[in-house]
């Protein structure tokens, strides 16, 4: 078995170069569970059908490489991945914006990096996503426009720490959205810490021999949907929806054998929003949560750290 799957792994990553950049190119494939524990909405009026309705949710990921290539000094790379969310309700009310028990999301993300000198470099991250139920047919509707685009420098005699500024830049559904965007890639002299920080996660971790990493992780986690086949309790037509969480808490990665790893992580899910908007990009229903906590597993093939 251990034959076969470096024999696939090694197929599927031909090309790929052997220095990466960033954790997201880091885990190059893998599948990760995340369970989070019960819940409910907050500030809902008693006439609101999921007035305490509890709720969990579970999300699986599935993610391989996008085989890298040059053109010229320019650099492509990236990965693509696909997410399921499930959603568990203690009531079970129908034709409900809320009773959707899963959102499908495919999201590739696809990283164009070019030196323009000794340690500046330009770069453009593209993330196209597709996030439906899936109850209708496809329509550009059901797509988001995602990137980031700007120049990183290294720092230091070993080039262990680099860091990159530019706008992040997001079409969706109609309306255009731009905030700064900043991200930190550092290695310790020693090679005992790392620290990566980019939109929309945080690592930092220390290495305990050559198998063994602890540390801290986080995400922002969001899936933008369209919703434009329901309505809201109120009667009032909805065209999409946001749901949103801050992920934060404790890792632990262990090297299984070769470049396979098994990450643990478990925390606390807070800032929890569900968001129905209209057309006009208002809010029409803004639900709120308590603190989730939740666990995470995640088996991965990692390229160089």
């Amino acid at each position: 078995m251990k034959k076969v799957l470096s024999l696939v792994l090694l197929t599927l990553f031909i090309c790929l170069p052997n220095k990466f950049y960033a954790q997201l190119i880091t885990d190059g494939a893998g599948v990760g569970v995340t369970v989070n524990g019960k819940s409910s909405f907050e500030n809902v009026s008693t006439a609101d059908p999921y007035y305490g309705n509890k709720f969990s949710y579970n999300t699986y990921d599935f993610w391989l490489p996008i085989p890298s290539f040059k053109i010229g000094k320019t650099r492509i790379l990236g990965i693509i991945n696909y997410r399921v969310l499930n959603f568990t309700f203690d009531k079970n009310i129908e034709n409900s914006p809320n009773y959707i028990t899963k959102i499908q999301e495919i999201k590739p993300t696809i990283v164009v990096r070019r030196p323009i000198g000794k340690r500046w470099t330009a770069f453009g991250i593209f993330i196209p996503t597709i996030a439906s139920d899936f109850k209708s047919s496809f329509s550009m509707d059901d797509m988001v426009y995602d990137g980031i685009f700007g120049v990183s420098r290294k720092f230091g005699k070993k080039s262990n720490l680099e860091i990159g500024i530019g706008p992040h830049i997001m079409y969706s559904f109609g309306k255009i959205l731009i905030t700064p965007a900043i991200s930190v890639d550092y290695k310790s002299n020693n090679g005992k810490w790392f620290a990566q920080l980019y939109w929309p996660r945080v690592n930092v971790f220390r290495n305990l021999g050559n198998n063994t990493q602890i540390g801290i992780a986080g995400s922002i986690d969001w899936t933008l949907h369209n919703l434009q086949n329901y309505n809201n309790y109120e009667g009032t037509a909805i065209d999409y929806a946001q749901f949103s969480a801050v992920h934060g808490g404790l890792q632990i990665s262990q090297r299984l054998f070769d470049g396979f790893w098994l990450q643990l992580q478990g925390g606390l899910a807070f800032a929890n929003k569900y968001t129905l908007y209209d057309s006009n990009n208002n809010s029409i229903t803004d639900y709120k949560t308590k603190e989730i906590p939740y666990a995470k597993i995640m088996l991965t093939y990692r390229f160089g750290k």
